[in-house]
């Protein structure tokens, strides 16, 4: 699944365009909803399970790394296809690509080091990086880089996601359990993050669409559906 949806993603905008774009944007709503609210309801609680001074400021310290990538990336994590079409210099595109491998391997992180709610999590990143790929491969497209190049780097950004499964993996068998808990505040940070920047961009007059508002509350409510179930 996590090397599935953002290959899915990447697919279709190499195949489509922009046609399928208020579909993806109606996922990107549900993805925020459903992280957000896992991350509150799932992934916070286990961190301050251990005693750590620290926690809040690690929290803090990924969220702002998150801020961070989004400089660099522009948004482009979250479907947003407004990066400077017209500039063919190769140093943004490059930019762009690295800072998004960065965030989509970090996404992965949880996934391993989070057993217990690791297939809870696989469906809010599937569902935040099929939109992203989307995005990326979009605006690729528009830099004049051959075909079969745009399909590798899609291959390997699709690729990051697992490979950042299988860190958070090794994770937990090399660190201590404080290093642990540690790590997922980090993580955390970069989720409430995703999320938050997801559910009140783009929003007109500060406020929600129907179409938004539904599908955000479609993803809070699987979220609290599967928080309870598992």
């Amino acid at each position: 699944m996590l090397f599935a949806a953002p290959f899915t993603g990447g697919f279709i905008a190499l195949n489509s365009g922009y046609k399928n774009e208020k579909l993806l944007k109606s996922l990107i709503a549900f993805a925020g909803g459903y992280i957000f609210s896992i991350t509150i309801l799932r992934v916070i609680p286990e961190v301050f399970e251990v005693h750590n001074a620290y926690t809040p400021l690690l929290i803090l310290a990924g969220f702002f790394f998150q801020v961070l990538i989004g400089k660099f990336s522009e948004g482009t994590e979250h479907g947003h296809l407004h990066v400077h079409t017209h500039n063919h210099n190769m140093a943004l595109p490059i930019v762009l690509y690295l800072s998004l491998c960065i965030h989509s391997f970090t996404e992965g992180l949880p996934i391993g080091i989070m057993p217990n709610i690791n297939s809870m999590m696989c469906v809010g990143i599937a569902l935040h990086e099929l939109p992203a790929a989307f995005a990326l491969m979009s605006i690729l497209q528009t830099e004049h880089i051959r075909k079969n190049y745009i399909v590798t780097l899609l291959l390997a950004y699709s690729l990051m996601s697992p490979l950042g499964a299988l860190a958070g993996d090794s994770m937990k068998f090399h660190f201590s359990e404080l290093l642990f808990h540690e790590i997922l505040a980090f993580v955390s940070g970069i989720f409430l993050y995703i999320s938050t920047t997801i559910l009140f961009e783009n929003s007109e007059n500060h406020h929600f669409s129907t179409r938004k508002l539904l599908a955000v509350l479609s993803g809070v409510m699987a979220a609290i559906g599967i928080s309870y179930i598992f």
